[in-house]
């Protein structure tokens, strides 16, 4: 009965982590598969310009950590390959913890994508009708929400990083395993 315990929580925990990654990973439009507008982003005020800015930087932050989140992912495979029965016993119980972290993680980011894809569309409304300062409100606003999005992706990096930590086999894992 324990190895299926063991077994469960090990699929568990590669059922969450790979969809964690993909979900930080998929670029916003690509959920719902509708073009997306293309702006002219020059025929925008200043502001609203150096807001792209930000966003821009923001997008380029997202890159690298989706990078390390595949390697990560990748890493995290390959310890629960190496784990013996045992040591995944010793591992369960943080695991579960960090799953469950993970997990309220990705739930923020897919509520936050949703806000911000209601703050470009309003965006996109108030720019195709020239009133700038709504939409440089819009704009803050999907700024603010890109970076809540950035941070939580970055959570989800450490979070990944203490699975990986605690599937590592250690010495005093390996001497209480001969015990």
């Amino acid at each position: 009965m324990n190895k299926r315990l063991l077994i469960l929580l090990v699929a568990a925990l590669m059922t969450v982590s790979a969809p964690l990654m993909v979900a930080a990973a998929t670029p916003d439009g690509d959920k719902h598969n509708e073009p997306r507008p293309s702006l002219d982003w020059k025929a925008y005020p200043a502001e609203i310009q150096a807001l792209k800015v930000q966003l821009d930087s923001i997008r380029d932050q997202q890159k690298g950590l989706f990078a390390q989140m595949k390697n990560q992912h990748d890493q995290i495979r390959e310890a629960q390959k190496s784990l013996n029965d045992n040591q995944r016993k010793a591992m369960k119980k943080n695991a579960q913890k960090i799953i469950e972290q993970m997990k309220a993680t990705r739930d923020s980011i897919h509520t936050l994508r949703d806000q911000k894809r209601t703050s470009w569309e309003n965006f996109h409304s108030h720019s195709k009708d020239k009133l700038w300062s709504d939409a440089k409100t819009d704009l803050q606003t999907i700024v603010k929400q890109k970076q809540q999005i950035l941070d939580n992706q970055r959570n989800i990096l450490k979070l990944q990083q203490q699975l990986i930590v605690l599937m590592k086999p250690t010495e005093s894992m390996h001497y209480h395993a001969e015990e």
